[in-house]
């Protein structure tokens, strides 16, 4: 019995020793009044910043209105984005889409990328997709990608 009173008093020593060392690691640290004031003009120099980005970026808004040929292009992409869509649908109903049309909608793409109104990996991303659900047009898909890479290697 002497032994386990002894034993216990030792365990209960080491769990308050480490309980107090817990607290000095994780307590927080005393902030001085020289570190407010400086966090302060930090903040304050941050926000007048931050405004003068807000207005900026609210000027370029209003400058960087689309002009007609943009429209266009935007227009364009969406089209083409609603006939990819089209074919995957035609796929998930089980048709197999025209692969003279696939052929057209990639070099649509392909004058989408060179006209700006496209992003080259956006292409090259749908091209790879394209790629997975019809492997019999791989060749070409691939030949396409290709173009797509060198395009966007000449743009860079």
């Amino acid at each position: 019995m002497d032994r386990t009173i002894r034993l216990g008093i030792i365990v209960g020593i080491i769990v308050t020793f480490s309980l107090i060392g817990i607290i000095y690691v994780f307590k927080p640290s005393v902030i001085s009044q020289s570190d407010v004031t400086q966090s302060k003009t930090v903040n304050a120099q941050t926000n007048t910043s931050l405004e003068k980005q807000k207005v900026l970026i609210k000027q370029d808004q209003a400058i960087s209105t689309p002009s007609p040929a943009q429209i266009e292009l935007i227009q364009q992409r969406d089209r083409l984005y609603q006939d990819f869509e089209a074919i995957s649908h035609s796929l998930s109903v089980g048709q197999q889409p025209d692969f003279r049309q696939v052929s057209d909608l990639l070099e649509k793409q392909k004058q989408l990328v060179k006209a700006g109104g496209l992003s080259a990996n956006d292409a090259i991303s749908y091209c790879q997709f394209l790629r997975q659900i019809l492997p019999a047009m791989d060749h070409q898909i691939n030949q396409q990608i290709l173009q797509l890479e060198q395009l966007e290697h000449a743009t860079s």
